[in-house]
């Protein structure tokens, strides 16, 4: 071979090398771990009773497992039940050896498909060949009483008819307490194969006890295995709890928590609806038009009464301005605003709202309403609150809490824990229809507490006093909605002539002062055309109003309340420098917060 040959022969070599060896090592490498075998497999069971007569089960399993010579296996996993026909099985593991008796460590936590999985063996260490393993456990009330027999039976497998794994050779001992031997009716029944098959196999007596069977069993291919049932006279085992049905903890608590959900629904729903009807109490139970208003009642005040609360604020403003404290013109999108006399604003309220759209200034200063400004936002926001603690100061409104309903949502929580308790016993024994009765009672007696927990504020209604200003405020309602005749004649009626302080008072400056009220209804535009006449008749122009222009006035009107509001910042923040305390911040108006997202 010539010198130039030899390194790429050696270089075609190594890599064939590197394709060979990964595929020589593939076994290994590819291995399934339930790929093995059971050389043997021998059971002993032993059933008895405890002191209460229910059946208790022990059991010791030897396992040889035959695993492959290559690092497959660390140990084995061995599936045990938790549950037989509807009750714990109160599993518990007594110990876990090889075959010279030397404890192996285990690791049971795990739980899949009714399941408890025991892994057994070291994570650090492979098994080879053959490997034994002694297991030995307790169960309990492994006896049922089947629905189509009047007995009591051991119905069991005695083998994982799950196991991926086949077995040379199986044996099992049953051995039976002398007392459930002689409960005992009729021949013990065996079955092997594949789960549903009917083929019988051999039960044995022990030759060596009267009151022990044997089985046994060459070749068992994975997937399949033996059955054993034992038929015993009714009554032989006490069944376990959980297996004997108890109306009082599966069925009672159903009603008594669909009742307690009920009562705890109805309590506010019933309990508000009365608070509500309180909140629109009648005062004399007579409406009667009105024509004017009194000056303890501005229209955000009134709002808080009857009327509507989103419309306040802009008929608060013109309030303000037909009061001459300050004048309203025309701006290029929103009107303009122009301090002219805070001395007109007598009312606490009027004095606030002023002091909120014009804050520290004196006479003559303007305000642009379509200039942003989230501080005029959250100041005049401010209003409803304060709204709402003067017609509580004024004796207008109260707080009060719904009885009623705080006392049917307590029953119905009181009901619900009932329920919930009438369950427990049930649930402490496992019984899956008191689970589920107590999963029910839980669910609607949480219910219950969110419905007392509702009705446990107090709430603002009206009082008396309040019911009659309400009434008064309608009256007014009602003369606006009147025809203009009929309105003249009110005015002109010795009733009407005594209620104005100097007997002749002018029509145009009631109607006016009408107005914000008219907003507050919602019959701006019809009033503006009521007005606009007025102005025409009397040859008047509005002083409070720069932007008259007689028959266009209604119109302008219309769009009055949507115009009046003040335009907040525009920002991808909402935070603000104004202060967020005594009810005038908002959500979102404080700084940081940030952003978020994935990647």
């Amino acid at each position: 071979m010539t010198a130039r040959l030899r390194p790429r022969l050696l270089a075609f070599l190594g890599a064939i090398a590197l394709v060979l060896v990964p595929l020589l090592a593939a076994p290994a490498a590819f291995a399934d771990a339930d790929d093995f075998s059971y050389a043997s497999w021998d059971s002993d069971y032993q059933l008895s009773r405890d002191d209460q007569g229910r059946a208790e089960l022990r059991v010791t399993e030897t396992l040889v497992a035959d695993f492959p010579d290559f690092d497959q296996n660390h140990g084995i996993i061995r599936g045990l039940p938790t549950w037989y026909e509807g009750a714990p099985l109160h599993l518990r593991i007594v110990s876990i050896t090889d075959g010279s008796g030397k404890n192996l460590p285990y690791d049971d936590d795990e739980t899949e498909n009714g399941e408890r999985q025991i892994r057994i063996g070291d994570p650090d260490t492979f098994q080879h060949g053959l490997t034994t393993y002694r297991i030995t456990y307790t169960m309990r009330d492994v006896v049922h009483r089947p629905s189509d027999r009047a007995i009591d039976e051991w119905y069991w497998n005695l083998l994982p008819l799950n196991s991926s794994q086949p077995i040379a050779r199986f044996s099992a001992i049953l051995t039976f307490d002398p007392a459930i031997s002689a409960a005992m009716i009729g021949a013990p029944s065996c079955y092997d194969g594949a789960a549903g098959s009917t083929q019988t196999c051999t039960l044995a007596p022990d030759a060596s006890s009267k009151q022990s069977f044997t089985v046994s069993k060459d070749d068992i291919p994975a997937g399949s295995g033996v059955t054993v049932a034992f038929p015993m006279t009714l009554g032989t085992f006490a069944q376990a709890p959980a297996r004997i049905p108890d109306p009082a903890t599966d069925v009672a608590p159903y009603p008594f928590s669909a009742l307690g959900a009920l009562l705890g629904i109805g309590g506010p729903v019933i309990g508000i609806a009365v608070l509500r009807r309180q909140g629109r109490r009648s005062g004399r139970g007579i409406v009667v038009a009105q024509y004017d208003v009194p000056a303890n009642l501005p229209p955000v005040l009134a709002a808080e009464l009857e009327g509507r609360r989103s419309a306040a604020t802009s008929a608060e403003i013109v309030h303000l301005a037909v009061h001459k404290a300050i004048r309203i013109s025309d701006g290029e999108s929103k009107p303009v605003l122009e301090l002219q006399d805070p001395s007109f604003a007598a009312d606490p309220l009027d004095a606030q709202a002023l002091t909120a759209l014009f804050p520290g200034s004196q006479a003559g200063a303007t305000l642009h309403l379509d200039q942003p400004n989230d501080a005029l936002v959250a100041r005049l926001k401010a209003l409803d609150g304060s709204a709402g603690v003067a017609a509580l100061q004024r004796g207008l409104r109260e707080r009060r809490r719904p009885v009623l309903a705080v006392v049917m949502s307590a029953i119905g929580v009181a009901t619900g824990l009932a329920a919930v308790a009438l369950a427990v016993p049930g649930m402490a024994v496992g019984r899956p229809a008191a689970i589920a009765s107590f999963v029910v009672a839980i669910v609607l007696t949480v219910v219950a507490v969110a419905c007392l927990i509702v009705a446990l504020p107090r709430r603002a209604v009206l009082t008396p006093q309040g019911a009659e200003a309400r009434e008064y405020l309608l009256g007014v309602r009602e003369y606006i909605r009147l025809a203009e005749a009929d309105r003249i004649r009110m005015l002109q009626s010795y009733r009407g002539a005594e209620r104005r302080a100097d007997g002749n008072a002018d029509v145009v400056v009631l109607y006016e002062r009408l107005l914000p009220y008219a907003m507050l209804f919602g019959m701006e535009r019809e009033w503006g055309k009521v007005l606009a006449v007025q102005y025409e008749r009397d040859d008047v122009v509005p002083g409070w109003y720069a932007g008259y222009t007689g028959a266009s006035f209604a119109h302008s009107l219309d769009g009055m309340n949507s115009s009046l509001s003040p335009t907040p910042t525009p920002s991808t923040s909402s935070s603000s420098s104004s202060s967020g305390s005594f009810g005038g911040g908002f959500s979102g108006g404080g700084g940081g917060g940030g952003s978020s997202g994935g990647w």
